[in-house]
């Protein structure tokens, strides 16, 4: 069958020669559509990595007026026990603090009682050895003391001196009947004559 020709009055085509609708339109499309959704599932994909966005903490809600003063109630409670926790901080410093006051003042008042014996200790033996280096003047005893004195004669003098006033051996009795004239005479002769040293030990120096 011959192919129709155009109708040249109505100015259209035949069937076989009617223009078509370029195959590519539909496809392209699709393609963008495509496009599109891989775009949104990146974005999404994106937004996962970051993670949820962290919510702000407001003011605690509460559902009756109860819960809230129960609330303000535990809120005291906690600030009241942080004070008392400070003031039993604060008691402890103030004790240890005293403690190492009073510590402070006992040593230091051991140490002055220390320095003051040894400066009376020193100053003790500085003046025994000053005296021990003088000829002590000895003081004549009284007539009550003299048996006593000759005793102690007998202790310090020397076996000369005793042998030469006759008071070497001598007991109680026949000291004690020396009359008090001769005893002084004795006695000076022993402040002049004995050695220092002998002087020293009668006065007990």
């Amino acid at each position: 069958m011959a192919p129709k020709s155009k109708n040249t009055k109505g100015g259209g085509y035949t069937c076989s020669e009617a223009p078509r609708a370029p195959a590519s339109e539909k496809p392209e499309a699709k393609d963008e559509e495509s496009a599109s959704e891989s775009e949104s599932d990146s974005e999404g994909d994106g937004s996962s990595d970051e993670g949820p966005t962290p919510e702000k903490k407001g003011e605690p809600r509460f559902k009756t007026l109860e819960e809230q003063r129960a609330h303000e109630v535990a809120l005291k409670e906690e600030a009241l026990a942080d004070t008392a926790t400070i003031q039993r901080l604060e008691e402890t410093r103030r004790r240890r603090e005293a403690a190492r006051i009073e510590r402070e003042a006992a040593e230091k008042a051991e140490a002055e009682e220390t320095a003051r014996k040894k400066a009376e200790d020193e100053a003790a033996h500085e003046a025994r050895q000053k005296a021990l280096s003088e000829r002590p003047i000895l003081e004549l005893p009284a007539p009550k003391d003299m048996k006593a004195a000759l005793l102690r004669l007998q202790d310090c003098a020397s076996d000369a001196f005793l042998q030469k006033h006759g008071l070497k051996g001598a007991g109680g009795n026949k000291l004690g009947k020396i009359k008090h004239g001769d005893f002084k005479k004795i006695f000076d002769d022993f402040q002049e004559n004995a050695p220092m040293e002998n002087l020293h030990k009668f006065k007990g120096t």
